[in-house]
């Protein structure tokens, strides 16, 4: 008879050497944790960089079989939210255990995600398809696509002909060491979401913080981020700053010059790196969730995430409960703006931590919506 599951939650940092490989052998057998969310390495950068990462793990017969890396207190949220893409249980193929029973008895009320894997079973699950492409040469890859991604790439090579004629010379610089790229790619993401009204994630020192160490850790270190830059003659066009473990690269900070919009400079830069990707040995290239727009020509290999709350019994639990149950019962009369209006608190919230900045920031998050309803 195997011996009971005991389960034990510290700070990341009270996890020992022989801890930190066998969460990196729990991940390398399970083919659902292929991304680099789910390294150890990305889990001490937040600690680093923004502190109070958890770790509850558990064991059986002395042997570990889950780990669960989370931040926050009574309403909780994965570690690294929300910069990490991709939120689960680190464990096994064949270990069942859910995030409840993890977090019982440790003061947490609810568990909310953003991106956590589904099956797409159930069919109240309100799951998302991701962008997700399996490369294992360029050519074959195109070649395995359909005529709405062949019309797609004919029109980025016509855009392509047209800025070297206009502008100059394409060439993209893969694994850039180039500080100028790395703050001119800040400053672009940073404008972008004034433009939008979305909530300015950079601004938070611990976010950009945990950005430039990853980058700064350079292109042998196990789990980094790697930067490419897309340049027509001497004039940069378009940046990609990815989280990747050496295989698997999720594109995570994008963004482009917008004069050069006209010209798809970041689609130009997603071709190059389809192209090097056999070089830099990616077989995996990850966009994240969601297949709008122009990701819906390179979702060749999705998967499915889902989004929610798990909660644990207790009155903070009841309420995220009952908040979630209204979300979801509401979803056909007023869309998805109670799940914008949670995912923005939650936003928010990881990286405010005083009840005013929280305030001012969902004031203005408020301010932004109804401007832009009104001039819809």
């Amino acid at each position: 008879m195997a011996d009971a599951l005991h389960i034990d939650t510290r700070p990341l940092s009270a996890l020992s050497d022989q801890d930190r490989r066998d969460w990196i052998a729990l991940r390398a057998a399970n083919p659902d944790l292929e991304s680099p969310y789910h390294h150890p390495d990305y889990h001490g950068a937040v600690d680093a960089h923004q502190g109070g990462v958890q770790i509850t793990t558990a064991r059986q017969n002395g042997q570990l079989v889950a780990v669960l890396p989370w931040q926050g207190g009574r309403f909780a949220r994965p570690s690294g939210a929300p910069l990490s893409d991709y939120q689960t249980v680190i464990a096994g193929t064949d270990t069942r255990l859910d995030i409840t029973r993890l977090l019982q008895g440790q003061k947490v009320g609810a568990f909310h995600y953003s991106a956590m894997p589904t099956d797409r079973s159930d069919p109240a699950d309100l799951a998302i398809e991701t962008a997700r492409m399996e490369i294992t040469g360029a050519d074959a890859w195109r070649e395995s696509r359909d005529g709405s991604y062949r019309r797609h790439l004919k029109s980025t090579r016509r855009r392509t002909r047209k800025s070297e004629e206009e502008v100059g010379p394409r060439r993209i610089v893969t694994q850039s060491r180039d500080v100028d790229a790395y703050q001119s790619l800040m400053r672009w993401k940073r404008e972008k979401f004034a433009e939008t009204g979305k909530f300015d994630v950079l601004a938070n020192p611990g976010t950009s913080g945990l950005l430039r160490s990853l980058w700064e850790a350079g292109p042998a270190a196990p789990l980094r981020a790697d930067l490419h830059v897309l340049y027509f003659g001497d004039r940069m066009a378009a940046a990609d700053l990815g989280l990747t473990d050496g295989s698997v690269f999720h594109s995570w900070i994008v963004g482009y010059d917008p004069e050069l919009m006209a010209f798809a400079p970041g689609i130009q830069l997603l071709e190059g790196l389809i192209d090097a990707s056999d070089a830099l040995g990616y077989s995996v290239i990850d966009l994240g969730s969601g297949t709008d727009g122009y990701k819906r020509h390179y979702a060749s290999h999705p998967r499915h995430v889902t989004s929610g709350v798990v909660t644990v019994p207790s009155a903070a639990g009841w309420m995220a409960a009952l908040y979630d149950r209204a979300e979801r019962d509401l979803r056909s009369r007023t869309g998805d703006a109670l799940g914008k209006a949670r995912r923005r608190y939650s936003q928010i919230a990881a990286c405010e931590t005083e009840l005013a900045g929280r305030t001012r920031a969902m004031t203005h998050a408020f301010g932004q919506h109804f401007r832009s309803s009104r001039s819809a």
